[in-house]
């Protein structure tokens, strides 16, 4: 059973969230995640990706459901926070879904709603387009993130982000965009890395986006997620 609750000047950033972390701070091993989840309306998502409109939609339909799953089978996430404006979302309501719609006001804005939510406890921000995340790979993430009161994942390419983590929700200052990489180091983020074989395959997991069709057979290569795989038949997406 899914047991989640889906609810939808940088200097003076810098500044402000290194005074908010000069204390260092340590979390165990059981402590717990609330993990925000932006998403796109339908009509927006993946337009970069060489597919028909209702292709691009069922993708990006898929890699959420195969993010959503890694989520879900992972212990120390105790909540998952989707932040949309799609109203088709509210199908997945049920007694272990909730689903509140809010008014987009852009990327950053609305994800700062969801850390809103959260309050001062731990947080884990990941974009909805990480097909090959698998639940061992985000607890790699997690492990790798107790080091770090702030800290982040690297796209592919090393100019954007994938994940934000926060072990105070109200420390964290989302800035996505235009290379958000450098920006977040700015901020006071630590990049997650690892020398570590294991730990290195997780976090090529974490950092593959797909915002196009050569990152889309990437993905293929590396190993997607159970709903992205079966959305992938022959002849289904041209």
């Amino acid at each position: 059973m899914v047991a989640t609750r889906l609810i939808f000047g940088l200097l003076e950033r810098r500044e402000r969230t290194l005074a908010k972390t000069n204390a260092p701070m340590r979390l165990d091993e059981d402590m717990q995640w609330s993990a925000i989840v932006p998403v796109k309306g339908h009509t927006e998502a993946k337009s970069r990706l060489e597919a028909d409109p209702k292709g691009r939609e069922a993708l990006s339909r898929a890699f959420l459901a195969d993010v959503l799953s890694a989520l879900a089978g992972s212990e120390p996430i105790s909540q998952v926070i989707v932040v949309t404006d799609d109203a088709d979302l509210a199908r997945l309501n049920s007694r272990d879904v909730r689903i509140t719609l809010l008014v987009s006001q852009g990327l950053n804005e609305d994800i700062q709603q969801g850390l809103d939510l959260v309050g001062h406890g731990p947080a884990i921000v990941l974009t909805s387009d990480l097909p090959c995340l698998t639940t061992p790979a985000l607890n790699d993430v997690l492990a790798l993130a107790r080091k770090y009161p702030l800290s982040f994942i690297s796209d592919t390419q090393g100019l954007g982000t994938t994940m934000l983590l926060a072990h105070d929700a109200t420390t964290c200052t989302p800035s996505y965009g235009i290379r958000s990489h450098a920006r977040h180091v700015q901020a006071g983020f630590q990049e997650l890395k690892s020398l570590d074989p294991r730990t290195r395959e997780s976090l090529t997991r974490a950092r593959r986006d797909v915002d196009t069709a050569i990152d889309l057979w990437d993905a293929t290569r590396i190993g997607v997620g159970t709903a992205t795989t079966a959305l992938l038949a022959p002849n289904l997406i041209k």
